[in-house]
């Protein structure tokens, strides 16, 4: 099975923000490092963000990385035609994610994680990596 992701920069103000059933990404604001994979399925970009279980996650960057800002990348799934989107296809696109890119503020899906053999992710849009296809082989 094949998902693209189309992966956008938001901030404040934009619709992305609003948007649920995508994932999203915090990056370095200056190498544009992935630091944070994570996904928004029953509410929106902007309400997992205000939470306060991510005050952990920003306080670890901050001061890991000496940052006072993030860059945001929201990214919507686009599905083969005649495949729906469901929560578990979306956990498991990021979960794959989050496996092959390690990200340095995800703990979860990098060392085991329950995979779905013939997923291929393709990152499209304004991705900032290089590598923008992955594969779940297991």
């Amino acid at each position: 099975m094949e998902v693209e992701v189309d992966w956008q920069y938001v901030v404040d103000g934009d619709e992305g923000l609003d948007l649920c059933q995508v994932l999203y990404a915090y990056t370095h604001p200056d190498t544009e490092e992935i630091l944070y994979v994570g996904k928004a399925d029953f509410s929106s970009v902007y309400k997992r963000l205000k939470g306060r279980h991510k005050d952990e996650i920003f306080n670890y960057l901050r001061s890991e990385f000496q940052i006072s800002e993030m860059g945001l990348l929201v990214g919507q799934l686009i599905l083969e035609e005649g495949r729906r989107f469901s929560s578990t296809l979306l956990s498991d696109v990021e979960s794959l994610l989050i496996h092959e890119l390690n990200p340095p503020a995800n703990i979860q899906s990098t060392s085991s994680r329950i995979s779905r053999p013939g997923l291929i992710v393709t990152c499209l849009g304004e991705w900032p990596l290089k590598d923008n296809q992955f594969e779940d082989a297991e």
